[in-house]
């Protein structure tokens, strides 16, 4: 049976290609962001595959928008399966010396916005029996760096609230899976507040596609935590285990020149 997924930032990056691949397999997506001409071609897009897409402008600080996706949803197929929090922001640059609107859309956006889709389609996924909820962390959540330390803290608290989550919604038969994404090839770093553009350039980039991909199949297993690539692995491990190592080689990355 086609499962039905609620995707945020779906306008671009890995949100508007995993969109496309639910699509492709035969369900059908609620896919929401700001951008309603891009959500539009995205739609066209994939007219002649075989799940339909549904655009919904919504923006994830506004519950009501979050609200009316999921409503659209419910009105739509009549029940809710997958929900991926995946809108998120990236920042660089100095804790103290940032601009506080820089750090404050950040947190807002990654930890305000996953909480806001989460509350808005749990009752769904109760009404429906069940589902899956895919969190959006990254590895830097582990390998907190100088210079990217306002990300890595938003993140972290993504990973508090899957593991939180995971517990609170069990007898609910709703899993919670929290991908840990490392550096992908997207719009991700040309938007990202503070200074933008490709920090890592020496480490390898994996493609929107690939990154998708992987979540999409995440979808069907229940997994607690997924990392993508074994470079991610390493980064992560070493910001557990050697954090100095960590510290130094992160500050050579990530401070602004």
């Amino acid at each position: 049976m086609a499962k039905v997924i609620l995707i945020t930032g779906a306008s671009a990056g890995i949100g508007r290609e995993m969109a496309l691949q639910f699509a492709r397999r035969g369900d059908h997506v609620i896919a929401t962001a700001r951008r309603l001409d891009r959500l539009e071609t995205l739609a066209q897009e994939a007219a002649s595959l075989a799940g339909k897409i549904i655009p919904v402008e919504a923006d994830v600080l506004n519950p009501a928008d979050l609200q009316k996706a999921v409503d659209a949803a419910d009105a739509q197929f009549g029940r809710l399966d997958i929900v991926i929090a995946n809108a998120g922001l990236g920042q660089r640059g100095a804790i103290v010396d940032s601009a506080w609107e820089d750090v404050e859309a950040v947190l807002r956006i990654n930890v305000e916005g996953a909480l806001h889709t989460i509350r808005a389609a749990v009752p769904l996924l109760r009404k429906s029996g069940g589902g899956h909820i895919v969190m959006i962390s990254s590895v830097l959540s582990l390998a907190t760096g100088p210079y990217c330390a306002v990300y890595s803290a938003a993140k972290a608290t993504i990973n508090a609230l899957a593991r939180g989550l995971r517990v609170e919604l069990r007898a609910d038969h709703i899993w919670v899976t929290n991908v840990l994404l490392g550096q992908t090839h997207s719009e991700f770093a040309q938007v990202r507040r503070g200074q933008a553009g490709r920090v890592a350039s020496k480490l390898p980039t994996m493609s929107a596609e690939y990154a998708a991909s992987q979540i999409v199949r995440a979808t069907d297993q229940r997994r607690r935590t997924i990392t993508l690539r074994l470079i991610d692995r390493l980064i992560m491990w070493m910001g557990i285990f050697v954090p100095w190592i960590s510290d130094r080689v992160l500050e050579r990355f990530y401070k602004p020149h």
